[in-house]
Protein backbone atom coordinates (compact mmCIF):
# COMPACT_ATOMS: atom_id res chain seq x y z
CA UNK A 1 0.00 0.00 0.00
CA UNK A 2 1.26 3.89 0.41
CA UNK A 3 4.21 4.28 2.06
CA UNK A 4 6.95 6.88 2.78
CA UNK A 5 10.00 5.87 3.53
CA UNK A 6 12.82 8.33 5.14
CA UNK A 7 16.44 8.23 5.23
CA UNK A 8 18.35 10.44 6.78
CA UNK A 9 22.05 10.65 6.53
CA UNK A 10 25.33 12.50 7.03
CA UNK A 11 24.80 14.58 4.14
CA UNK A 12 20.95 14.72 3.48
CA UNK A 13 17.84 13.47 4.17
CA UNK A 14 16.06 11.43 1.64
CA UNK A 15 12.35 11.10 2.05
CA UNK A 16 10.29 8.78 -0.64
CA UNK A 17 6.86 8.15 -0.86
CA UNK A 18 4.96 6.02 -3.17
CA UNK A 19 1.32 7.61 -2.79
CA UNK A 20 -1.40 9.22 -5.22
CA UNK A 21 -1.28 12.03 -3.31
CA UNK A 22 -5.11 12.84 -4.05
CA UNK A 23 -7.00 14.61 -1.08
CA UNK A 24 -8.62 12.13 1.56
CA UNK A 25 -11.27 14.75 2.43
CA UNK A 26 -13.82 15.76 0.21
CA UNK A 27 -13.93 19.16 -1.30
CA UNK A 28 -10.51 19.79 -0.75
CA UNK A 29 -9.36 21.17 -4.13
CA UNK A 30 -5.80 20.52 -5.13
CA UNK A 31 -3.40 23.03 -6.37
CA UNK A 32 -0.75 23.13 -8.52
CA UNK A 33 0.87 20.69 -11.04
CA UNK A 34 -0.63 17.16 -10.62
CA UNK A 35 2.36 15.18 -7.99
CA UNK A 36 4.13 11.90 -9.00
CA UNK A 37 3.26 8.62 -7.51
CA UNK A 38 6.78 8.03 -6.71
CA UNK A 39 8.76 11.11 -5.42
CA UNK A 40 12.13 11.79 -3.60
CA UNK A 41 13.05 14.87 -2.04
CA UNK A 42 16.61 15.33 -1.01
CA UNK A 43 17.42 18.09 1.93
CA UNK A 44 20.53 18.94 1.18
CA UNK A 45 20.75 20.88 4.13
CA UNK A 46 19.70 18.22 6.44
CA UNK A 47 22.51 16.24 7.22
CA UNK A 48 23.69 14.71 10.24
CA UNK A 49 26.91 15.59 10.01
CA UNK A 50 27.99 18.23 6.90
CA UNK A 51 25.31 19.99 8.00
CA UNK A 52 24.26 19.65 11.53
CA UNK A 53 24.35 23.29 12.20
CA UNK A 54 21.58 23.90 9.54
CA UNK A 55 19.62 21.05 11.26
CA UNK A 56 20.05 23.28 14.69
CA UNK A 57 19.90 26.62 12.84
CA UNK A 58 16.08 25.51 11.50
CA UNK A 59 14.99 23.53 14.64
CA UNK A 60 16.81 25.88 17.32
CA UNK A 61 19.70 25.25 19.34
CA UNK A 62 17.09 25.53 22.53
CA UNK A 63 15.03 22.79 21.39
CA UNK A 64 17.68 20.17 20.15
CA UNK A 65 19.40 20.82 23.91
CA UNK A 66 15.85 20.40 25.60
CA UNK A 67 15.63 17.26 23.16
CA UNK A 68 18.86 15.88 24.36
CA UNK A 69 18.31 16.83 27.82
CA UNK A 70 21.78 18.82 27.75
CA UNK A 71 21.99 22.66 28.75
CA UNK A 72 22.36 24.74 25.43
CA UNK A 73 26.06 25.79 26.22
CA UNK A 74 27.09 21.75 26.14
CA UNK A 75 25.06 21.11 22.67
CA UNK A 76 26.69 23.98 20.81
CA UNK A 77 30.41 22.73 22.11
CA UNK A 78 29.32 19.17 20.76
CA UNK A 79 27.80 20.90 17.86
CA UNK A 80 31.10 22.54 17.23
CA UNK A 81 33.42 19.02 17.51
CA UNK A 82 31.27 17.52 14.75
CA UNK A 83 31.47 20.93 12.07
CA UNK A 84 35.51 20.14 13.12
CA UNK A 85 35.21 16.65 12.35
CA UNK A 86 32.28 14.98 10.99
CA UNK A 87 33.87 11.55 10.24
CA UNK A 88 33.21 11.32 14.30
CA UNK A 89 30.68 8.73 16.15
CA UNK A 90 29.12 9.53 19.24
CA UNK A 91 30.92 7.88 22.16
CA UNK A 92 29.27 9.45 25.58
CA UNK A 93 26.34 9.51 26.71
CA UNK A 94 25.44 13.05 25.98
CA UNK A 95 26.85 13.15 22.35
CA UNK A 96 24.83 10.21 21.94
CA UNK A 97 21.81 11.82 23.52
CA UNK A 98 22.53 15.18 20.80
CA UNK A 99 22.37 12.49 17.89
CA UNK A 100 19.29 11.52 18.92
CA UNK A 101 17.72 15.05 18.52
CA UNK A 102 19.54 15.82 15.59
CA UNK A 103 18.40 12.69 14.19
CA UNK A 104 14.60 13.42 15.52
CA UNK A 105 14.63 17.38 14.22
CA UNK A 106 15.84 16.13 10.34
CA UNK A 107 13.32 14.23 10.12
CA UNK A 108 10.45 15.93 10.97
CA UNK A 109 11.92 18.75 9.13
CA UNK A 110 12.33 16.70 6.21
CA UNK A 111 8.97 14.78 6.43
CA UNK A 112 7.42 18.54 6.74
CA UNK A 113 8.77 19.47 3.21
CA UNK A 114 7.60 16.19 1.57
CA UNK A 115 4.05 16.04 2.61
CA UNK A 116 2.13 18.25 1.42
CA UNK A 117 -0.62 21.18 3.02
CA UNK A 118 -3.88 22.40 3.18
CA UNK A 119 -5.19 25.53 4.42
CA UNK A 120 -8.29 27.11 3.95
CA UNK A 121 -9.21 30.33 1.03
CA UNK A 122 -11.61 32.69 1.38
CA UNK A 123 -13.58 33.65 -2.09
CA UNK A 124 -16.23 35.61 -3.22
CA UNK A 125 -18.74 32.19 -2.61
CA UNK A 126 -17.12 31.66 0.91
CA UNK A 127 -14.09 28.92 2.33
CA UNK A 128 -12.53 27.22 0.09
CA UNK A 129 -10.00 24.27 1.20
CA UNK A 130 -6.97 24.06 -0.78
CA UNK A 131 -4.04 21.51 -0.65
CA UNK A 132 -0.93 22.19 -1.84
CA UNK A 133 1.65 18.84 -2.39
CA UNK A 134 0.71 15.22 -1.52
CA UNK A 135 -1.66 14.14 1.01
CA UNK A 136 0.42 11.27 2.63
CA UNK A 137 -2.11 11.52 5.94
CA UNK A 138 -3.63 7.81 4.98
CA UNK A 139 0.08 6.53 4.29
CA UNK A 140 -0.02 2.67 5.40
CA UNK A 141 3.17 2.55 6.38
CA UNK A 142 6.35 4.69 7.33
CA UNK A 143 10.33 2.91 6.77
CA UNK A 144 13.22 4.41 8.24
CA UNK A 145 16.42 3.33 6.70
CA UNK A 146 19.98 4.92 7.21
CA UNK A 147 22.50 5.07 10.11
CA UNK A 148 20.82 7.87 12.16
CA UNK A 149 17.66 5.25 12.26
CA UNK A 150 19.32 2.25 12.21
CA UNK A 151 21.92 2.80 14.96
CA UNK A 152 19.48 4.66 17.18
CA UNK A 153 19.21 3.23 20.81
CA UNK A 154 15.41 4.51 20.13
CA UNK A 155 14.75 4.54 16.27
CA UNK A 156 10.94 4.41 16.66
CA UNK A 157 11.40 8.34 18.36
CA UNK A 158 13.37 9.37 15.08
CA UNK A 159 10.98 7.23 12.72
CA UNK A 160 7.75 8.23 14.45
CA UNK A 161 8.73 12.69 13.72
CA UNK A 162 7.48 11.56 10.49
CA UNK A 163 3.73 11.44 11.32
CA UNK A 164 1.24 14.20 11.76
CA UNK A 165 1.09 16.03 14.94
CA UNK A 166 -1.56 17.75 16.64
CA UNK A 167 0.46 21.08 16.94
CA UNK A 168 0.63 20.74 12.36
CA UNK A 169 -3.02 20.38 11.82
CA UNK A 170 -2.38 21.61 8.35
CA UNK A 171 0.70 19.37 7.59
CA UNK A 172 -0.76 16.30 5.96
CA UNK A 173 2.27 13.74 7.48
CA UNK A 174 0.86 10.43 7.60
CA UNK A 175 -1.62 10.24 10.75
CA UNK A 176 -1.84 6.07 11.91
CA UNK A 177 1.26 4.55 9.64
CA UNK A 178 2.69 1.32 11.08
CA UNK A 179 6.40 2.05 11.81
CA UNK A 180 9.26 -0.14 10.38
CA UNK A 181 12.92 -0.54 10.27
CA UNK A 182 15.55 -1.46 7.49
CA UNK A 183 17.85 -2.80 9.74
CA UNK A 184 19.32 -4.76 6.88
CA UNK A 185 19.76 -1.92 4.30
CA UNK A 186 18.15 -4.53 2.28
CA UNK A 187 15.43 -1.70 0.67
CA UNK A 188 18.59 -0.61 -2.07
CA UNK A 189 19.59 -4.31 -2.72
CA UNK A 190 14.87 -4.94 -3.22
CA UNK A 191 15.10 -2.43 -5.80
CA UNK A 192 17.38 -3.37 -7.75
CA UNK A 193 15.75 -7.54 -7.58
CA UNK A 194 12.72 -5.97 -8.57
CA UNK A 195 13.34 -4.55 -11.81
CA UNK A 196 13.60 -8.82 -12.77
CA UNK A 197 11.83 -10.23 -10.14
CA UNK A 198 9.38 -7.75 -8.62
CA UNK A 199 7.55 -10.83 -6.09
CA UNK A 200 11.02 -11.86 -4.63
CA UNK A 201 11.94 -8.27 -4.27
CA UNK A 202 8.73 -8.05 -2.12
CA UNK A 203 8.56 -10.96 -0.27
CA UNK A 204 12.49 -10.09 0.40
CA UNK A 205 11.61 -6.62 1.64
CA UNK A 206 8.39 -7.94 3.56
CA UNK A 207 9.97 -10.49 5.45
CA UNK A 208 12.97 -8.34 6.81
CA UNK A 209 11.63 -4.85 7.50
CA UNK A 210 11.61 -4.90 11.46
CA UNK A 211 7.88 -3.83 12.95
CA UNK A 212 8.18 -0.77 15.42
CA UNK A 213 5.46 -0.41 16.72
CA UNK A 214 6.07 -2.35 20.14
CA UNK A 215 8.49 -0.71 21.29
CA UNK A 216 8.53 2.21 23.86
CA UNK A 217 9.98 5.82 23.95
CA UNK A 218 11.54 7.24 26.87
Amino acid sequence: GPLLVVDPGGATTDVHSVASGEPSVPGVIPQGLPEPRVKRTVEGDLGMRHNAATIVEAASVEHIAADARIDKARAAALLARIAHDVECLPQTAEEIALDQALARAAVKLAARRHCGTVETVYTVTGPVMVQHGKDLSNVNAVIGTGGAVVGSRDPRAVLAMALADPAEPLSLRPKAARLLLDRHYLLYACGLLGTAEPQVALELALSHLEPLDQEKTD
